[in-house]
């Protein structure tokens, strides 16, 4: 065998290299070890990933240096020879020393930003993934921007062409973060690296995983001694690399090993601290990051309703909706899913040839795409019975778009109130709490809604013109006043119903969730990060019992100050036929969980007794069943429960 090696260093001092590798023999492309270590995996891998377990379990066996493992590996997974995918390689790192802090497995968007994340903040890193050009990229990126970082700490990365190569680098007890694809490649490299870590170890998975599944890996490598946490990270490629907010559920005891670099990493939030806290045993910190995402998917649809309704009802284009956001993120909708908006819609079409370019969002073909965690969020939801409409809604929303060729047909078919132009609808903007000249659904260019008088309409300091009238203006604004709270109204729902599956979930699965401390986490770094959580963490601090959001005196009379205006919005939308379903879901989770008594549920009560002999309840009476003959006499008798 062969090796190659190279040094790198950067100006602050911090070793930036690539462990020497040697070049192994591959047959036919893939490692092909001696028949008599031959093994049969229990579980369905990607062929990389049967390589990755099969090398590293062939070596440990033959008690081999593991550098011709991983070189064997690496070039399978690549699918080309070994002398081409084994690169230059560093001799720098002292073969079979524990020089670094932490190790970072999987090196995609996430990985490579959390591993320079960390070496911004002084600590020593060790990267691998089963491509080797990712890690040599990763490297060389640390290499260029650490150097070019005066107030980064001296730390380092250090790339690696061999699992064992690795976890030998890593100081004990090993801290080895995951951040690869949900699912079977997760099984296959936590299955290598169970076979080359030692007891008292730990594996960090950082993806969005099942928390069943953390919860079976955890069982299965604690035989061997290890330490298992299921990591939420949110915050995309930016909150990777300059701080994210973070979710570690599982062993406490990996979690206090853990903890003096995730402070370090993750987002800071004046007077309030570090966004991350142990969230609890288990798969928590998973389920935890799911039902993030679920508030997610919810506030994402009540703002493109938002800015539906701004386009189809105040009838503003593009670039004068984006003045209304950024107007309202100086507010109480304060938040940074709010701020991109504003931003996103500012962005022209470059590929226009017009004198005027059009906004870029206008041409983006309106199918919405989703990962999964959405989904998750709905079937928890099913299986402990939590009602979370707005999440549905959402999500329902994202299905229906990618119906881009049945909706283009139904355009042609079905019928629906006209869309506004001019004054053609003055009853339903006056419902609304406009008057008769408000601006038509198509929207116009000019003066009426150039971004500049948008903002003065949003900040009430308008003036009359000669194409507004003073009463034109004022119905304008207060109809932008009115989606305002709308959507303060239903963003504050889309919370609400996630922290109570949340609730639900901690105490059927007995993992004492503080949600108080989920909303500090999450007031930075995360893509629901907004000024709504200061007082949705306040909320839980003086009740941490309490049983749901809107029950919180604070917020309640928030909602009360707005619900109005909530309500015209939503009898707007509907009026001129502008889709509006998280926005409308939102509101009759409001109304049906304020209602004493429910009627519709009286009657649904009776019919499943009716036609199933289900039996019922009475007010007058509760905790004894009955049953009526109600088509024939009416009858009533109780019934054994």
């Amino acid at each position: 065998m062969a090796t190659t090696a190279g040094t790198r260093r950067s100006p602050s001092g911090g070793a930036l290299c690539w462990a020497a590798a040697p070049v192994a023999a591959v047959r036919f492309g893939r490692w092909a070890p001696p028949r008599a270590h031959s093994w049969t995996p229990r579980r369905t891998y990607p062929t990389w990933s049967l390589s990755l377990v099969r090398s590293a379990r062939w070596c440990l066996l033959r008690g081999r240096r593991a550098q011709a493992c991983g070189a064997a590996v690496m070039s399978a997974a690549e699918g080309s020879s070994p002398s081409s995918a084994v690169r230059e390689s560093a001799s720098s790192h002292p073969a079979g020393r524990a020089i670094s802090d932490a190790g970072v497995i999987g090196l995609a968007v996430m990985g490579q930003n959390f591993a320079l994340n960390l070496a911004s903040h002084g600590w020593r890193v060790s990267v691998y993934n089963r491509t080797y050009a990712r890690t040599a990229e990763t490297v060389e990126r640390a290499q260029r921007e650490l150097a070019a970082d005066d107030t980064t700490a001296s730390g380092s990365v250090t790339g690696f062409a061999d699992l064992r190569s690795f976890v030998v680098s890593l100081k004990r007890p090993r801290r080895v973060f995951l951040l690869v694809k949900a699912g079977s490649a997760v099984d296959a490299t936590v299955e290598a690296l169970a076979e080359v870590l030692e007891p008292g170890d730990i594996i960090v998975d950082g993806g969005n995983e099942w928390y069943e599944n953390t919860e079976r890996r955890a069982a299965s490598v604690a035989a061997r001694g290890l330490l298992y946490v299921g990591m939420g990270v949110s915050g995309g490629e930016e909150g990777a690399r300059y701080g994210p907010s973070l979710m570690p559920g599982g062993s406490r005891e990996a979690y206090q090993q853990l903890a003096p670099l995730l402070e370090q990493v993750a987002a800071q939030v004046p007077g309030s601290g570090p966004c991350v806290t142990y969230i609890g045993p288990g798969g928590s910190g998973n389920y935890v990051k799911m039902v993030h995402n679920g508030i997610e998917y919810g506030d994402m649809q009540l703002i493109g309703e938002a800015y539906d309704l701004l386009r189809g009802a105040v009838g503003l284009d593009a670039m004068a909706a984006a003045e209304v956001f950024a107007s309202w993120n100086a507010g109480a909708l304060q938040s940074f899913l709010v701020e991109i908006t504003a931003r996103i819609l500012r962005v022209p079409d470059t590929s226009s040839s017009a004198a005027s370019a059009p906004a870029l969002v206008d041409q983006i073909l309106d199918r919405s795409e989703s990962k999964g965690t959405g989904l998750w969020t709905m079937t928890e939801a099913l299986r402990r019975g939590v009602a979370v409409p707005t999440i549905a809604a959402a999500l329902d929303g994202r299905f229906l778009s990618a119906r881009k060729d049945e909706r283009e047909r139904a355009s042609r078919v079905l019928r629906g109130p006209e869309r506004l132009s001019g004054t053609g609808h003055a009853s339903e903007l006056a419902a609304a709490g406009a008057s008769p000249g408000a601006a038509g659904g198509v929207a116009e260019t000019g003066p009426d809604t150039a971004p500049e008088r948008v903002a003065a309409l949003a900040s009430g300091s308008v003036r009359a013109s000669a194409s507004t009238s003073r009463s034109d203006a004022s119905a304008e604004r207060a109809l932008i006043a009115a989606i305002e709270d709308a959507l303060f109204c239903s963003k504050l729902c889309s919370y609400a119903q996630g922290l109570s599956l949340l609730q639900r979930a901690s105490g059927e699965q007995g993992w004492s969730l503080d949600l108080g401390e989920l909303a500090r986490i999450w007031k930075g770094g995360c893509i629901i990060r907004a000024q709504l959580l200061e007082r949705i963490e306040g909320a839980f601090r003086r009740d941490p019992s309490l049983p749901n959001l809107l029950l919180d005196a604070d917020l309640a009379a928030e909602i009360g100050r707005r619900h109005e205006s909530w309500r015209r919005v939503v009898g707007l939308a509907a009026s001129l036929g502008v889709p509006a379903p998280a926005l409308t879901a939102s509101l009759s989770y409001y109304d049906t969980y304020r209602q004493a008594v429910l009627r519709s549920s009286q009657l649904v009560q009776a019919q499943r007794d009716c036609f199933g002999s289900h039996g019922y309840e009475r007010l007058d009476d509760p905790g004894r069943r009955w049953h009526t003959r109600w088509l024939s006499g009416g009858d009533s008798a109780e019934v054994s429960s």
